[in-house]
């Protein structure tokens, strides 16, 4: 029997997860910490553009704090390569890592059918944006053609807003999702 997709107006499906620094914990109880969680699907923490919107939510996370609500992110990424990189301190958030990308099937969180179809405007940006402040692509992981998603939920579980990427860079701008709260 075939997952009924997650979307707006839908219930989130629970799942255990481990983070980079060998915390398991299960996103219900996650959800329970805040009055919303927005759980983010991004590629990889090699992606330089992946490596620039990490950067963005961590400076940004007070921001969410401060309207009660908090991040959850999933990367295909293993514990070990995100914790040799970035202190749990320095990440401000939690990581749920998903080499084996059971969280993006499970949440049908989509992959380009091809390298061209990672590509957009806003991937092209987002590119020139990362090499201006230095990034530089790391390791290579799982699903090269993955594309993200981001998913807003209520205490209750309840996905209060989806979107899911047509491309590496399509992900919505901090400030709307901020104004979603």
């Amino acid at each position: 029997m075939e997952n009924k997709m997650v979307s707006f107006g839908g219930k989130a499906v629970d799942f255990t997860y481990q983070t980079p620094y060998g915390t398991t914990s299960t996103l219900s109880e996650k959800v329970k910490q805040a009055g919303k969680t927005y759980l983010i699907f991004l590629r990889y923490y090699g992606c330089t553009i992946c490596q620039l919107d990490i950067k963005a939510y961590r400076e940004s996370y007070q921001k969410f704090l401060d309207k009660d609500a908090q991040i959850l992110m999933v990367l295909q990424s293993d514990p070990a390569t995100i914790s040799e990189s970035i202190s749990e301190k320095d990440l401000k958030f939690e990581v749920a890592c998903d080499p084996n990308g059971e969280l993006y099937q499970l949440y049908q969180v989509g992959a380009a059918r091809s390298k061209l179809g990672l590509v957009s405007m806003k991937t092209i940006r987002k590119m020139q944006a990362a090499k201006k402040v230095g990034l530089e692509h790391g390791k290579y992981e799982g699903n090269e053609l993955q594309l993200p998603a981001v998913f807003l939920l209520d205490s209750a579980m309840n996905v209060v807003y989806a979107h899911r990427g047509k491309s590496a860079g399509d992900m919505p701008e901090i400030a709307d999702l901020l104004a979603k709260l």
